[in-house]
């Protein structure tokens, strides 16, 4: 998955660079335009895979907590005491 990214945003930054060519603009002006786009796409990419590992750990650990036995304290205070 973290080679994906890698090659997407390459592609990303290729493809602009050819665009940039395809339309005659200045080398320089071709590149920075290029950059910048490809930083755009990296950082909202990184966002993405920012949110997507939060969700799946959060997911963990609600499945985790659902699987733990009950503490046999927090039973015992939350039913009341029938025997008095």
């Amino acid at each position: 998955m973290k080679i994906l990214g890698y090659k997407l945003t390459l592609l990303v930054f290729l493809i602009t660079l050819l665009s940039g060519f395809y339309m005659r603009l200045p080398l320089l002006d071709n590149l920075i335009r290029s950059f910048v786009i490809y930083l755009v796409f990296s950082v909202l990419y990184m966002a993405m895979l920012l949110i997507i590992n939060h969700i799946t750990l959060e997911s963990m650990k609600s499945s985790a907590a659902g699987k733990q036995p009950p503490d046999k304290d927090k039973l015992n205070h939350a039913t009341p005491n029938m025997a008095k």
